[in-house]
C-alpha cells in the first residue's frame, strides 16, 4: 500500500492504538463558501454537497440544502506546491425512487486550514441507509472543523507522522459520538469518510479512512502514470476486516448464504459477503467500518480511520478521492487515466470520470434508457500537483492497464478488474428490504 515514487518510504499508523475520545461540545463552525476561481492565490474554502440546489424535510425533521456545484476550477499555492483542483457529484437515479436524494458529500478548504496557509483538507463522503444524507452532510460539517481543532491540541509546532495520525483518529471517533448523540436517527444509517490533509511546507499528505470510498495518487516515471491506492476498501471481503467484526459477534454472509430460499437466480448480480448479528437478519452491511450504524458498531463496523501518510516530491502528478459510485464500475488507473487527459482543468476532469463512471453504470444494467436506469451517486475530487505548464513539458502519458487495488488484506497492491457483474446495493438493511429490490 506504498508508494514508490516516494524517497520517502510511506508511514502506515495503526488503528490499535487509538484511544476513545470524550464528547466534544466546540460550536459547530459555518463552512465558507466562497466562489472557485482559476486565478492563483494563496488559498480557498469550502463545503459543497450534490449537484442540485434543493431543500426538503428529512425524516429527522431537518432541512437539507444541496448546494449549487463548483462551475470553475481552484488553482491555488500552498507551501512549496501549486494546486489545481475542483470537486463534482451527481445524484444517482433509482426508477422506483424518483426522489431520491443524493447522499454523497465532499469537503474541501485549502489554505488556512489548521491556522496555516500552506495546509489544504479534502474529503469525500458516502452516505447510506434512511437518512445517509444527513450522516454525510453532518461529517462534511463536523470532521473537517475536528481535525483542525486536534491538530491544534498537539504540543509540537512541527507535529510528528504520529501525531497526525492521533489528531485524525480523535476526530474521527469525535465525530462519530457527536453524529450518535445529534437528533440523526443513524441506527441503520451512516456515511464513510475518505479524506487527505496536505502539508505544502513539509510536503506530506495524510490520507484517512472509514469505509469503502477510495484514495488514489497518480505517479510519474517520466514516461507514464501510474494509478497506486492511498486506502483499502473495508469491507468483509478482507480477512482482517472480517475476523475483526466476528469477533465481536458477527456472522460474515452474502445474502444467498444467509437466506439460501431467496437467492435469485440472476449470476450478472454480485452478491457481496456482509456484516450480521447471531441471531437476526441485520444490519446487513457491505462495510466494515463508517461513521454512525449505531446498530452495527456493536458488531465491530466501527468508526476508526486506517491511515497513510507519505511525502511527495515531483513524481506525484493527480491525487484523486472518489466514492464507489465510481469505483464500483472503474478500477483505480481507468480513473486516473481519465483525469489526466484533462490535466489543464480539474473540473473537466471530474465531469468526465462521472460521465464514463455513468456509462459504465448502464452498460452494467444492459439499460440504454436512461428512464429505466439505476446507479449510484457519483462523486470525485481531483487534485493536480503543479501548474499545467509543469505537464506540457512532462513527456508523461497515461496508462491503461489492469488497476493497482486497494482491497488486498495484506496491504500488498493486487491487479484488479472492473467489475463484470452487476453491483447488489451495499446498504439493503434486511431480508424483506433486499426481497423487494
Amino acid at each position: 500500500m506504498g508508494c514508490g515514487a516516494s524517497k520517502e518510504a510511506p508511514v502506515v499508523t495503526s488503528p490499535a492504538a487509538a484511544k476513545t475520545a470524550g464528547k466534544h461540545h466546540a460550536t459547530v463552525a459555518a463552512a465558507n463558501n466562497t466562489a472557485a476561481t482559476t486565478e492563483l492565490r494563496k488559498g480557498s474554502t469550502g463545503t459543497m454537497v450534490a449537484s442540485e440546489d434543493t431543500r426538503h424535510e428529512t425524516a429527522a425533521g431537518e432541512t437539507t440544502q444541496q448546494q449549487v456545484p463548483m462551475t470553475e476550477s481552484v488553482k491555488t499555492v500552498l507551501g512549496n506546491h501549486i494546486v489545481r483542483y475542483a470537486c463534482l457529484s451527481r445524484k444517482g437515479r433509482d426508477p422506483e425512487v424518483l426522489n431520491k436524494p443524493n447522499q454523497d458529500a465532499y469537503s474541501h478548504q485549502a489554505g488556512e486550514f489548521n491556522n496555516d496557509s500552506a495546509d489544504a483538507f479534502f474529503g469525500v463522503y458516502d452516505g447510506h441507509g434512511p437518512t445517509g444524507e444527513l450522516c454525510a452532510q453532518f461529517v462534511q460539517r463536523r470532521l473537517p472543523v475536528l481535525v483542525a481543532e486536534h491538530l491544534q491540541e498537539q504540543p509540537n509546532f512541527v507535529l510528528s507522522v504520529d501525531q497526525i495520525s492521533f489528531a485524525l483518529r480523535e476526530a474521527h471517533t469525535t465525530c462519530n459520538e457527536e453524529l450518535h448523540a445529534s437528533n440523526i436517527n443513524d441506527s441503520n444509517s451512516g456515511t464513510t469518510s475518505i479524506t487527505l490533509y496536505l502539508q505544502g511546507d513539509y510536503n506530506r499528505i495524510t490520507v484517512s479512512n472509514v469505509g469503502d470510498s477510495r484514495a488514489v495518487l497518480g505517479t510519474s516515471d517520466g514516461k507514464k502514470i501510474q494509478a497506486v491506492p492511498l486506502s483499502k476498501d473495508q469491507t468483509p471481503r478482507r480477512a482482517d476486516e472480517a475476523k475483526r467484526c466476528e469477533k465481536q459477534g458477527a456472522r460474515i454472509l452474502s445474502f444467498g448464504q444467509i437466506n439460501p430460499a431467496q437467492q435469485d437466480d440472476d449470476t450478472d448480480e454480485e452478491d457481496p459477503p456482509r456484516v450480521w448479528a447471531q441471531n437476526g437478519n441485520y444490519p446487513g452491511t457491505a462495510f466494515t467500518r463508517s461513521l454512525g450504524d449505531n446498530v452495527a458498531e456493536k458488531l465491530g463496523v466501527n468508526a476508526v480511520p486506517e491511515i497513510l501518510s507519505l511525502k511527495i516530491g515531483g513524481s506525484e502528478k493527480v491525487i484523486v478521492l472518489a466514492t464507489d459510485g465510481i469505483f464500483d464500475v472503474m478500477d483505480n488507473q481507468k480513473v486516473v487515466d481519465t483525469c489526466v487527459k484533462y490535466y489543464k482543468d480539474p473540473l473537466e476532469a471530474c465531469r468526465n470520470v462521472i460521465e464514463c463512471a455513468h456509462a459504465e453504470w448502464l452498460k452494467n444494467e444492459d439499460c440504454v434508457d436512461e428512464e429505466f436506469a439505476n446507479y449510484d451517486d457519483m462523486t470525485i475530487v481531483c487534485i493536480f500537483l503543479g501548474d499545467d505548464s509543469d505537464w506540457k513539458t512532462d513527456k508523461t502519458e497515461a496508462i491503461s492497464t489492469d488497476a493497482v487495488s486497494a482491497d488486498s488484506a495484506e496491504g500488498v497492491p493486487v491487479l484488479q478488474k472492473t467489475h463484470s457483474k452487476r453491483v447488489r446495493q451495499k446498504t439493503l438493511r434486511n431480508l424483506d428490504e433486499m426481497m423487494g429490490s
